[in-house]
């Protein structure tokens, strides 16, 4: 903010230098081109063309012609230099420069931020624009549909390991007017699930069935499952202590303020594949790996809900799947996917 602030004071000492400039060589050009007409009366008079009350009134009204001529430049010049005020102490409020395309990247609590910053960026565009977002949660399973508990540990699943990443790119848009603390987010997102069971156990796949047992094949290094989904994301979020700001005459809601949020939502996605892969040591201590994509035991289609709660550029979220990741197929103790996480990177255009 205070580079912001410096910044913009520089540029309007060299506007003013320069509208100072500016206003000397308009006085002088004009002061040279009224006495070059003046000369030309004074000529006149002592030629005896014109009387000497003639010449008065001549050289009155010249200058009278070239005072106006002065002062509509210079209200000119005034003018433009008022806008020039007017757009520094935006931009230096607003951190937009009117003349550059600039990006800004920012690496602190709420993890990696970058902003894509457009020219004439106004605090609509701010609250109405679209970012791109990664997400972090530590992912397990729930026997329960309607638990909302992420650390029941008869899942099989390895706590703590077991985790998902998703990337969403989003849209925000204002609800009402310029003042509403209301935010409607919507857009597409890819992720991926990965379970780790429990080991030394590893997720197997016989006669249509997806079930879990103990890997007897050499020594186990690392098993999983991962699921990749295509989802459609919907959240409405609510600013708790809106902040506002003055652009132009009006009040904005201005959503790069620390504010605290909360947000209720909903996705609804579609599974594109689902992989086992295991990697281990055989008897002769040779590390080995396989993979394969499984055939059933997984859902085809997902619905679920999301809560998240914020704070400036922190977002904490907890995600509960309505619909059971695995079918009938799958001879598993929970099948019931919950996800508690953060939100470590987002870039705004």
């Amino acid at each position: 903010m205070l580079s912001s602030f410096a910044t913009a004071q520089t540029t309007l000492d060299n506007q003013m230098k320069s509208y100072t400039e500016k206003v000397n060589d308009i006085v002088r050009i004009e002061k040279w081109n009224m006495k070059s007409e003046t000369d030309k009366i004074d000529e006149a008079f002592s030629a005896g063309k014109i009387t000497k009350a003639e010449q008065i009134a001549q050289k009155e009204a010249v200058s009278k012609k070239y005072e106006t001529i002065i002062n509509d430049k210079i209200e000119n010049e005034r003018t433009q230099l008022d806008q020039i005020t007017k757009t520094a102490v935006t931009n230096s409020v607003y951190n937009t420069p009117r003349d550059t395309l600039k990006n800004q990247v920012v690496l602190g609590p709420g993890g990696l931020s970058v902003s894509i910053k457009k020219k004439n960026k106004s605090p609509k565009e701010y609250i109405n624009q679209s970012s791109l977002s990664v997400g972090y949660a530590f992912a397990n399973l729930t026997k329960d549909k309607g638990s909302f508990n992420p650390f029941e540990n008869d899942s099989e699943m390895r706590i703590g390991n077991s985790h998902s990443v998703e990337v969403q790119f989003r849209k925000d848009r204002q609800l009402g007017s310029f003042t509403s603390p209301w935010i409607l987010r919507y857009g597409l997102a890819y992720r991926t699930d990965t379970y780790m069971p429990k080991r030394p156990q590893v997720f197997v796949q016989d006669n249509s069935q997806l079930f879990l047992e103990n890997f007897e094949e050499g020594r186990l290094k690392r098993s999983k499952l991962r699921n990749v989904y295509l989802t459609v994301p919907l959240e409405f979020q609510l600013y708790l202590n809106p902040k506002y700001t003055e652009y132009d005459g009006k009040q904005y809601l201005d959503v790069r303020k620390k504010m605290w949020k909360i947000g209720v939502g909903a996705y609804a996605g579609i599974n594109t594949r689902s992989i086992v892969k295991v990697k281990y040591y055989n008897e002769n201590d040779n590390f080995k790996k396989y993979d394969y994509t499984l055939d059933d035991g997984v859902n085809a289609f997902l619905f679920g809900g999301k809560f998240s709660l914020g704070y400036g550029g922190v977002t904490l979220f907890i995600k509960k799947d309505f619909t059971p990741i695995f079918n009938d197929k799958a001879i598993l103790p929970n099948k019931n996917g919950i996800q508690f996480g953060i939100e470590i990177a987002n870039i705004d255009f």
